[in-house]
């Protein structure tokens, strides 16, 4: 049975790889981001994280009573602290997801994520998203006991995604414009996926997150 998926408040992003997954310490490919958010905005979504870290905590013990001086639980967040160790009220999220699924009868199949603009619409060119893009997050919670570290919490599979807010990355020129030859963009479309339909609001009129 799937998990209920949920949504995120908007915040800030950082390290977003939504079009072309990171394959360099994962060989099937893996799609990830962090999304920053102001402590009072996720205070809800803290909340619901922490009852699901509890639900599986305590079934763990349950199925492994041996388990009751050793299991831990461990928020899927964390705080975010300036350069002295201070809390700046804010809210770390961490999600990933893999490329290229392999399901239990050994089958294989290709893993995307959805991106969509502000007004909800897909996304159908890959964009260098830069940090401190302002974004929201669709994502899957999965509980879990990690066997090896004796720890209950939840991970963040990340689904879909809401561009509110790009700031793109890139390098910037040190020279000043001279005449001669231009460079001209390549017309040819980018592979990116598409969705038909999005769980996310039309964000044309933005508050502060």
């Amino acid at each position: 049975m799937a998990n209920k998926m949920m949504m995120t408040p908007k915040g800030s992003a950082n390290w977003v790889k939504v079009f072309q997954p990171d394959t360099k310490y994962q060989p099937e490919g893996e799609y990830s981001m962090k999304l920053v958010v102001r402590e009072d905005l996720a205070e809800d979504l803290c909340g619901q994280l922490d009852s699901l870290t509890d639900a599986i905590y305590a079934k763990s013990l349950k199925d492994n009573p041996r388990l009751k001086t050793k299991l831990t639980k461990r928020t899927p967040y964390e705080q975010v602290l300036d350069d002295e160790g201070n809390e700046t009220g804010e809210i770390e999220f961490k999600f990933k997801t893999k490329a290229r699924i392999t399901a239990k009868d050994g089958s294989t199949y290709t893993n995307k994520v959805a991106v969509f603009d502000a007004k909800a619409k897909p996304i159908t060119e890959q964009l260098n998203i830069g940090n401190g893009s302002i974004m929201k997050v669709g994502f899957e919670p999965v509980p879990y006991m990690m066997q090896s570290t004796k720890e209950a919490s939840v991970s963040l599979r990340l689904k879909s995604t809401q561009l509110i807010d790009l700031v793109e990355y890139g390098a910037s020129s040190p020279f000043g414009e001279e005449e001669g030859y231009t460079f001209e963009e390549s017309s040819k479309p980018s592979e990116v996926a598409e969705e038909s339909s999005s769980d996310f609001s039309n964000e044309e009129d933005e508050e502060d997150f």
